[in-house]
């Protein structure tokens, strides 16, 4: 999997901001130290030398940025109880974990996560950065039936998070759900694919945490989006049902 770093042109970009550095260190008779503070601003002109060093990683970065990798031929918005761009998300886990553990039976996120849409036309590298600025990695977690239950009601709580392999049906309170086209059931075991801040405590679904920890994929969630759109090409997701509340 083709990871792309970007942490040196970035903090090249950063350096370049100023001509001098912006805490200046004096010493003074004895052991006393001060020191005195520089606020970066646009009035400090750049550095000619530092930018004309930059200048090649910038354009390359912002050549990889604005690289081409797949078409949406939706908008891909988030919403409750289901959306599109949730449903999105939410199958690219899925179908990674796959790679990993034949035997993952869903894949779960959370709609807090998912920080900018992306519209109908083309999908560049950029869209998913701005979708998922964050390092977080895809894990395989194990939960008894019981926990796994619990969980649904958080999404059921929640009205709705994005979910891919499972169905959850809403109707005067009472909920049902179905993996693989099975009820869940409280004495089966179910394998799920989510994001490792989940299953730190992070997000509204704390019984996330009480899953066990099955695989860390390595993988982030950011580099599997990339992967998955430029393997599809064409992203045409639609709302069907995943979640329904009859209420």
């Amino acid at each position: 999997m083709k990871k792309i770093l970007i942490a040196l042109p970035v903090f090249l970009l950063l350096v370049a901001c100023v001509s001098n550095p912006n805490v200046e260190y004096r010493q003074k008779k004895g052991t006393k130290i001060q020191w005195y503070h520089t606020d970066v601003s646009k009035d400090i002109p750049e550095d000619k030398e530092i930018v004309e060093v930059i200048k090649p990683y910038k354009e390359q970065l912002s050549e990889e940025m604005n690289r081409v990798i797949g078409y949406a031929e939706v908008d891909l918005v988030k919403g409750k109880p289901e959306s599109t761009l949730g449903n999105f998300v939410a199958d690219v886990i899925l179908e990674t974990a796959k790679h990993f553990d034949e035997d993952v039976d869903c894949a779960i996120t959370n709609n807090g996560g998912l920080r900018a849409p992306i519209y109908k036309g083309d999908i560049k590298i950029k869209d998913i950065f701005n979708l998922m600025p964050f390092q977080n990695k895809i894990v395989i977690l194990e939960f008894n039936g019981g926990d796994f239950i619990e969980l649904i009601r958080e999404i059921v709580e929640n009205r709705g998070e994005p979910v891919a392999g499972i169905t959850i049906t809403v109707t005067d309170g009472i909920i049902d759900a179905y993996v693989g086209g099975r009820k869940v059931e409280d004495y089966k075991k179910y394998k799920v694919a989510t994001i490792d801040y989940l299953y730190r405590g992070g997000g509204s679904m704390p019984a996330m945490s009480k899953g066990t920890l099955v695989k860390d994929t390595g993988v982030l969630l950011r580099e599997a989006i990339i992967e998955y759109v430029g393997k599809h090409k064409k992203i045409n997701e639609k709302i069907d049902g995943r979640i329904i509340f009859n209420d």
